[in-house]
């Protein structure tokens, strides 16, 4: 009966619960609620699944909450990543866009999802990354700009380093000397 009540109240129809039986026959009364909450309707699957025929329910779901549209989704295989249902939430949870991996690659990077997520939550920026190549580091791969920006390694930081007469740095000594506190 309460299922009945939260059907209603969510203004779930019979056509509405046929329509996405269509696509999971298996559909229970909770994914049901959850899609019709979110908006969910047999366009936005029908698209999604041109793109991905494998999601689920959950995958659906979360997209939808996360605003993860098929345009987003081209606009990232337009580029040559793959992305799964799972790096596409995570990709539109920390705000990449397909314009950030646009400068990244400008910049000579080739980030794939994983760094690209790992970039953005650790605040990777291209003028960051710029600023360590001027700073004499030009071959810094995702992870050691990850690396380098949880440490605190930033170009000021190289400069104090050098005027204390450390010469021939490396990312590792940059570390250790931050690690160290000595300056």
């Amino acid at each position: 009966m309460e299922e009945l009540i939260g059907m209603k109240v969510q203004g779930i129809t019979p056509e509405y619960v046929r329509e996405m039986r269509k696509f999971d026959p298996k559909v229970g009364v909770d994914d049901l609620i959850g899609m019709k909450v979110q908006g969910i309707t047999p366009d936005y699957i029908r698209e999604m699944r041109t793109i991905y025929p494998n999601l689920n329910v959950d995958d659906l779901i979360g997209m939808k909450v996360q605003g993860v549209t098929p345009e987003y989704i081209r606009e990232f295989k337009d580029l040559g990543l793959q992305p799964s249902a799972d790096d596409l939430i995570g990709l539109k949870v920390q705000g990449v866009t397909p314009n950030y991996v646009k400068e990244m690659r400008a910049i000579g990077l080739k980030p794939n999802t994983d760094e690209l997520i790992g970039m953005k939550v650790q605040g990777v920026t291209p003028e960051y990354v710029k600023e360590m190549q001027a700073a004499g580091f030009k071959d810094l791969d995702c992870d050691q700009l990850i690396g380098a920006r949880v440490q605190g390694i930033t170009p000021e930081f190289i400069e104090k380093a050098k005027k204390h007469g450390f010469q021939n740095l490396t990312l590792d000594k940059l570390m250790a000397l931050k690690n160290a506190d000595i300056l």
